[in-house]
């Protein structure tokens, strides 16, 4: 008989949930030593690698524990794709709105294409990892067990302060995170029931923000961008020097795609 996470002992679920986060933490910091590689395309391979491995390494660590294969991670290429055109969608709708009030300017940065396709494959790879922690670990295990509405509230809150560790952040910009991307990115993956859908979203989400619009993300320093940026304007807006996930635009706009996921979560008897 196939062991299911609701009839778990408690002790196999906090260790399964624990051990998770920290196995898969643990493999997510250690696979970065991917950019000391000079060879850029081999940097970027390494990459793509290292995030389909950690999606395998999550089907072996659930298949170990709960004695079936998770369905969540089998390959889905539409709702991939949907989740990139949201993403996508999202950073140029907030893009355009800072610079239709005269917040952002940009002019072409005749970028190193090679670090765009490094940092295109290292985008790709930080969502894996933080969609197997947030979403296939610790919002998947507690929404089995306890139900998807505290699997929402517990995973946005650990996802969005999980930020407080990044340069310049600070208690809005973790508080703007959780609800923006923690509760937007759990009701993404509750709602279609697939991993792709959240890692497509965050993915575009990270690539469009900092490496094709020039932005800071997270706090992190820019990088390799297609646009040069500068963004003048109240911190409120422009979301200041920890990137415009801290603006209220992005919050405002996360909200409300939050809320559309859920309403169809919640028509789904959630």
């Amino acid at each position: 008989m196939e062991l299911q996470v609701k009839t778990m002992p408690i002790w196999k679920w906090i260790l399964e949930l624990v051990m998770g986060v920290v196995i898969f933490l643990i493999v997510y910091v250690s696979a970065q030593v991917a950019f000391m590689i000079e060879e850029q395309w081999l940097e970027s391979f390494v990459f793509i690698i290292a995030g389909m491995a950690i999606i395998g390494l999550f089907q072996l660590w659930t298949r170990g524990f709960e004695k079936e294969w998770r369905k969540d991670t089998a390959s889905h290429p539409r709702k991939l794709c949907g989740g990139i055109a949201i993403g996508t969608l999202y950073f140029c709708v907030v893009t355009g709105i800072l610079a239709a009030i005269g917040a952002y300017r940009a002019s072409y940065a005749s970028p190193h294409w090679e670090m765009i396709v490094v940092n295109l494959c290292f985008n790709f790879f930080v969502a894996c990892s933080e969609e197997v922690i947030f979403r296939g670990v610790l919002f998947r295990l507690i929404d089995e067990r306890f139900g998807c509405w505290w699997a929402m509230g517990v995973s946005s809150l650990v996802f969005g302060f999980s930020h407080m560790f990044q340069p310049e952040a600070t208690v809005w910009s973790s508080i703007a995170i959780t609800v923006e991307a923690g509760l937007l990115l759990g009701a993404a993956y509750r709602y279609a029931g697939t991993l792709w859908f959240p890692i497509g979203i965050h993915w575009a989400w990270n690539f469009t923000q900092g490496n094709v619009f020039g932005l800071v993300v997270s706090g992190g320093g820019t990088e390799e961008s297609i646009m040069n940026a500068t963004l003048t304007g109240p911190d409120l807006i422009t979301g200041g020097s920890f990137g415009t996930e801290a603006s209220v635009i992005t919050t405002t706009l996360g909200c409300l795609l939050s809320g559309l996921f859920i309403y169809l979560i919640k028509h789904r008897k959630c």
